[in-house]
């Protein structure tokens, strides 16, 4: 395999995960978890969302849990906002990087912000503007880049001229969401094959969900594309609640662990991080979809059954 020697690996639990769990998450335990996140090595955390509270009751502390963090260096936090009001608020809480999100179906689209594909990038155009005024870096997010749960297939093209309006507004980075789990890892081969040559420069992320078990081999496949850029979700928390059928993202310290079994560097600290996991499951009172956690590393030893130590010495 064709492996990168280290990743980028950004870390989406306190949004994407916490954003859809039944019972309010208190600030304190937010802010929490993203401090215990930063001090693993975390290179990058997406600590929350500026949207309204009506809509994502869960991230309604949003400007309390920035003030509230404790900033380590090489860590870069950010924030996703659906538009230019919520740019200028994640501006105004000091957050390092600006999210933004659309996705490439009309049908998804129109389910999870009520708006068009059009209208959306018209947003986003505003949305940009407030972010390079302020200096911060905009990385664009498309929803259901390899696949619909309304509409079915997404074509190429039809991803490609929403990349290309997002290019054209200054987007830093790209990432392509496999949003439901819909993605397989020819497929990504392809879709990447097609992309990465048109639009030279740009810094390309992959968020998936792994609703059906494929988000490592498709983080493998686009690493082999030169891909160095990966979301993740502590205990593989998260899931889209305008997507019927999406579970959560991939779990970040069972993608920590492959990496590392494989010889490729995160600056991370796996044992950390699944303390960060444990405590996660204690504060959202259940045991999350992740293996490592359960299983530990694959360097784990366990005591030899009773007898065999003698027998193995006897031979």
């Amino acid at each position: 395999m064709k492996l990168p020697k280290r990743v980028t690996i950004c870390e989406v639990g306190t949004r994407d995960g916490f954003q859809i769990e039944p019972d309010f998450i208190p600030t304190e335990a937010k802010i929490e978890v993203v401090n215990k996140l930063a001090a693993t090595g975390m290179p990058r955390i997406e600590v929350t969302s500026f949207v309204s509270p009506k809509a994502v009751p869960q991230l309604k502390d949003a400007e309390t849990v920035m003030a509230g963090i404790t900033r380590r260096p090489g860590t870069r936090y950010s924030a996703l906002v659906p538009n230019d009001k919520g740019a200028v608020r994640a501006v105004d809480a000091g957050v390092d990087d600006i999210h933004t999100v659309v996705s490439a179906s009309e049908s998804h689209n129109l389910a999870n912000v009520n708006m068009s594909v059009a209208e959306s990038l018209v947003k986003l155009t505003a949305t940009a503007e407030v972010a390079h005024r302020a200096g911060k870096p905009v990385y664009s997010g498309i929803s259901c880049s390899f696949g619909c749960p309304f509409e079915g297939d997404v074509p190429v093209a039809q991803l490609e001229s929403v990349v290309a309006r997002l290019v054209d507004m200054g987007a830093t980075g790209i990432g392509l969401a496999d949003t439901t789990g819909m993605a397989n890892p020819a497929q990504v081969t392809r879709v990447l094959e097609h992309l990465m040559p048109r639009f030279a420069g740009v810094e390309w992320t992959l968020h998936t969900h792994d609703t059906r078990a494929m988000a490592i081999p498709n983080i493998l496949a686009a690493m082999e594309m030169g891909v160095t850029h990966f979301d993740g979700s502590i205990g593989g928390l998260g899931g889209c609640p305008f997507a019927p059928g999406a579970s959560g993202n991939v779990c970040t310290e069972d993608l920590v662990h492959c990496l590392s079994a494989m010889g490729v560097e995160t600056g991370i600290d796996l044992d950390a991080l699944i303390g960060v996991s444990k405590r996660v499951q204690e504060i959202v009172g259940r045991v999350l979809p992740g293996q490592i956690v359960k299983a530990g590393a694959w360097s784990r030893r366990y005591p030899l059954p009773d007898g065999v130590k003698e027998r193995l010495a006897a031979r």
